[in-house]
């Protein structure tokens, strides 16, 4: 699971608008992808994982996901994915694209074209866990709507903004045709669980090559503390609340940038 993938020199343009432990800079990303390229393994897109056509089982498959939208995504990901050849899915939020600092409708044109995949990560890109049933329905099925009638392709998969859910989530996202959903939880995808709940690794600056490489080869080891981390969060969002818990996030964050 990236989110923003930037240059050195950009680092100014990031601060206050994303938590910096999500960003991964260029040069780190592209000894990232060499790697993966180097050690011939195999990159499926989210709709390639679950496709009958395509041999999904055994070791050396990893799909690389992208949140949010983020223009670097455009400038310095994609060409580094093109050069090795390997294949992403980038999930976006509608309402954000266009607007600065994210992709443009033709930026991410461009990306599907070449093979990419683009799937929903809601309109406006807010926790869903406390809207009312048809705030949820709207995020879901107006994404679904504006990547499908601007690309062209289906839209079966969503990704969680700020990993938030809740018992209805996912009968809401099966009732408007999503299949999966990617979430924050940390952990490996095994063939034993087969969706529609998937796990994911968070990539940022704070991975190290060696730390990257045994996540690559699934290790658990390699792991074990950001479940440690994630389910302190988990904790801390109980206690506060959602809403309580963001102001407290973004106070962080915007520190740290």
């Amino acid at each position: 699971m990236y989110h923003e993938i930037y240059k050195l020199e950009d680092r100014d343009r990031l601060k206050g608008l994303t938590n910096p432990v999500y960003n991964t800079e260029i040069n780190f990303f592209q000894r990232q992808m060499a790697y993966l390229y180097a050690k011939r393994m195999k990159t499926l897109t989210i709709d390639e994982l679950f496709s009958k056509e395509t041999s999904s089982q055994g070791e050396g498959i990893v799909c690389l996901t992208f949140d949010d939208g983020w223009r670097g995504n455009y400038l310095y990901a994609y060409p580094v994915l093109q050069e090795y050849g390997l294949k992403a899915t980038f999930f976006i939020a509608t309402d954000l694209i266009g607007k600065p600092f994210y992709m443009t409708w033709e930026n991410i044109k461009e990306i599907a074209a070449s093979g990419m995949s683009i799937q929903s990560h809601t309109v406006t890109h807010r926790p869903l866990a406390h809207m009312r049933r048809e705030r949820v329905l709207f995020e879901l099925s107006e994404s679904k709507r504006v990547i499908e009638e601007r690309l062209g392709q289906e839209v079966r998969h969503l990704s969680l903004p700020h990993g938030s859910k809740n018992g209805m989530t996912w009968p809401i996202a099966k009732e408007i045709g999503y299949k999966t959903i990617c979430t924050s939880d940390v952990g490996f995808q095994t063939s034993e669980n087969n969706g529609p709940w998937l796990k994911r690794i968070n990539m940022g600056d704070r991975i190290s090559e060696n730390k990257f490489q045994l996540i690559i080869h699934g290790k658990n080891q390699a792991i074990w503390d950001m479940k440690v981390t994630k389910g302190l969060k988990n904790m801390l969002r109980g206690i506060v609340g959602m809403k309580n818990y963001r102001k407290l996030y973004k106070r962080i964050y915007a520190k740290k940038g």
